[in-house]
């Protein structure tokens, strides 16, 4: 039995010896070699994984900046009963432009909160549910602009443009728009 304890620490001062002498300049080369080869695709994961925060934080917190001065918030309010008049006009080419300048109005407001895309349709699919109560609202509302846009005998009634008009404000509303 001693002899095996003898044995075992023989062996655990040969290895520390081994350790202790060895000559650690021949693989520095071969490691440094491998530090490179690993730090440089995780140094372009790190700057990947910054720019995606960054999108990512600034569109949870697109909403959150101050909100306009009450001046602007008139404005704002003018401009959308510009719109809304234009929607309960008689004549359906009046209303039609109503809807497609609520659409467009919607479409800037959703650019300038950092969502991307080349028009509506896109923007909203970029939208989470969860950041915008309104999303359905607006995309029944953006079917009823797309209708008009690219159906040529499209009529609209006056209660569907007051319909869609009504699902553009209660988005705009949410938005802090008016």
């Amino acid at each position: 039995m001693i002899d095996f304890i003898n044995s075992v620490f023989n062996l655990a001062f040969s290895l520390v010896d081994f350790f202790l002498h060895y000559d650690y300049s021949q693989p520095i080369p071969l490691l440094k070699a491998i530090a490179v080869y690993i730090s440089i695709p995780l140094v372009f994961g790190i700057i990947y994984s910054v720019y995606k925060s960054n999108q990512i934080f600034r569109a949870m917190h697109a909403f959150d900046e101050p909100k306009g001065t009450p001046l602007e918030k008139n404005q704002n309010q003018e401009d959308w009963d510009k719109i809304l008049a234009g929607g309960k006009s008689e004549n359906e080419n009046d209303r039609k432009q109503a809807v497609i300048s609520a659409d467009s109005l919607i479409e800037k407001i959703l650019a300038m909160a950092g969502y991307s895309g080349e028009n509506l349709g896109d923007k909203l699919k970029n939208i989470e549910p969860a950041d915008l109560d309104s999303l359905d609202a607006l995309w029944e509302a953006h079917k009823v602009r797309n209708r008009i846009a690219h159906e040529s005998g499209y009529a609209l009634p006056k209660e569907d443009a007051e319909q869609a008009l009504n699902l553009f404000e209660k988005a705009l509303k949410e938005l802090e728009y008016i």
